[in-house]
C-alpha cells in the first residue's frame, strides 16, 4: 500500500465505509474532503463520485536523526498490529524502513472532550508528499482506513493525555511542596495500578490489536469507578464550602478547617485529594477511550465514526468534572481571606502569622487552578511513527 521512500505521494483512506478508487473524491492534506468544483492540496481537482466523508491522510518522509529524541513508549515489533496496518498488502516485510509516517485525522470521532481537556498539540507539517491518491477498490471493504485510524487516534490521544496529566500532577506537587510542605501527597496505590494497566493495555492494542486480561484492565475499571464516586463527593463538598463562604472576606483558618472536613481529610489532606481527584478523572477518561477502541477493533466491518456514540457522552462527563475542579480552585483563589481575631485581641506576631498563612493558601489555590487550565486544542489529530531499519516501529511525541 505504501510507496518507495522516493515516491512523492500521500495516501487517503476512507474511514466511514466509502470504497476508495478512481471515482472517489480526493480529500485534501488536512484529511477533509476537497469541495466539488474546488481545489484540494496541490491544486488537485475534486472529481465527481461518491459523497465526500472523513478520511485518514497518510504521508511520509525520510526519518531524521533528531526524531530519536521524540521517542514515546515502547518499540513495537515488526509484526505488530500497527505495522501490519501500515504495510503494503502482500508485503510481509511490513512498512518501508527508514521513513517517518504521518497520520492525520480530520476530527477526533468522539474523543474531542478528552483532547480539549489536554489541549493536545499537533505535529508540524512537513514538506514532501503532495500528490494524494485514494486507496482501495469498490467492494474491497467497508472502511479501509478505519482500523489504522483508530490505532492512530488512541495513540495520539494517549500521548496527549498522559503528557498533560503528568505535567499537571508535577505542577500540583511542586506547588504543594513550596507553599504547603506540611500537607501530605501520598499517591493512592489504586491510581498507580490503574496507570500501569492503561499503559500495558495501550501497548497491547498497538501490538496485538486487542487488550488481554493480563493487562489488568478489569481491576482498573472497578477501582476507577470507586474513585470517581469518591471524587464526586469531594468536589460537591468543597463546592458547598465555597458557596457558603462570605465573599467579602472569610477567616482563613475557618476556610481551611471546613475544606478539611470534607471526607474527614483535614486541611493537610486537601491538596493531596485535589491531586488524586484530577488523576482519577483523567485516568478514567483514558480508560473509556481505550476500552471502546478495543471493542471496536474486535468488531469487523465497523467504521471509525461508530466510535463517537461509544465515548463522547462519557468523556464529556469526565471533562465536565475536571472543569468543576478547576472552577472550584479558581473561586478559592480569589476569595478574600481574613485573620480571625480572638476576644481581647491578638499579639501582632500571631496576626502576622495568620496573614502569612492566608497568603500562602491563596497562592496555593492560584497555582493549583493554573495547573488545571488546559491550552487550546487545534481540532485535528496527528500521529507520527518512525520505521526503524530493524522493521520495528517507534511512536513519536509531537515536535
Amino acid at each position: 500500500m505504501l510507496g518507495h521512500p522516493d515516491d512523492p505521494r500521500g495516501i487517503v483512506l476512507p474511514l466511514d465505509g466509502r470504497p476508495g478508487g478512481p471515482d472517489a473524491a480526493a480529500p485534501d492534506r488536512n484529511g477533509g474532503p476537497a469541495r466539488n468544483g474546488g481545489q484540494g492540496h496541490g491544486d488537485r481537482q475534486a472529481r465527481p463520485g461518491l459523497p465526500p466523508g472523513p478520511a485518514l491522510l497518510l504521508s511520509w518522509h525520510a526519518a531524521g536523526p533528531a526524531e530519536a529524541d521524540r521517542d514515546w513508549g515502547t518499540t513495537l515489533s515488526a509484526s505488530s498490529e500497527l505495522a501490519r496496518r501500515l504495510a503494503r498488502p502482500g508485503n510481509g516485510r511490513g512498512p518501508e524502513r527508514g521513513l517517518t509516517y504521518r497520520l492525520t485525522l480530520p476530527e477526533a470521532f468522539g474523543a474531542e472532550p478528552l483532547l480539549r481537556l489536554t489541549g493536545a498539540e499537533s505535529a508540524p507539517a512537513h514538506s514532501g508528499p503532495s500528490a494524494l491518491l485514494p486507496v482501495g477498490l469498490p467492494g474491497s471493504g467497508p472502511a479501509p482506513g478505519a482500523d489504522l485510524g483508530l490505532l492512530a487516534l488512541t495513540l495520539a490521544t494517549e500521548i496527549a493525555t498522559s503528557g498533560t496529566q503528568h505535567r499537571v500532577l508535577d505542577e500540583l506537587t511542586t506547588a504543594v511542596g513550596e507553599l504547603a510542605p506540611s500537607c501530605g501527597m501520598r499517591l493512592d496505590s489504586r491510581l498507580r495500578a490503574a496507570e500501569e494497566s492503561l499503559r500495558t493495555a495501550q501497548t497491547e492494542l498497538a501490538e496485538h490489536g486487542a487488550v488481554t486480561s493480563s493487562a489488568g484492565l478489569d481491576t482498573a475499571v472497578a477501582n476507577l469507578s470507586v474513585l470517581r464516586h469518591q471524587t464526586h463527593a469531594w468536589i460537591a463538598g468543597w463546592e458547598r464550602v465555597v458557596t457558603t463562604a462570605d465573599a467579602a472576606g472569610t477567616p482563613g483558618i475557618g476556610l481551611r478547617d471546613q475544606l478539611g472536613e470534607v471526607g474527614k481529610l483535614g486541611w493537610a489532606g486537601f491538596p493531596g485529594a485535589v491531586h488524586a481527584a484530577y488523576q482519577a478523572l483523567v485516568l478514567d477518561a483514558r480508560r473509556i477511550l481505550l476500552t471502546a477502541a478495543d471493542d471496536l477493533l474486535r468488531s469487523p466491518n465497523r467504521s471509525l465514526p461508530a466510535l463517537r456514540p461509544l465515548v463522547e457522552s462519557d468523556l464529556a462527563g469526565r471533562a465536565a468534572d475536571v472543569g468543576r475542579l478547576h472552577r472550584l480552585l479558581t473561586r478559592l483563589s480569589v476569595l478574600p481571606l481574613t485573620v480571625r481575631k480572638r476576644s481581647g485581641g491578638m499579639m501582632p506576631n500571631l496576626i502576622a502569622d495568620q496573614a502569612a498563612a492566608n497568603a500562602r493558601t491563596q497562592a496555593l489555590f492560584t497555582r493549583m487552578a493554573n495547573a488545571l487550565r488546559p491550552p487550546a486544542w487545534p481540532g485535528h489529530v496527528v500521529l507520527e511513527v518512525r520505521s526503524l531499519e530493524t522493521g520495528e516501529l517507534q511512536v513519536l511525541r509531537p515536535a
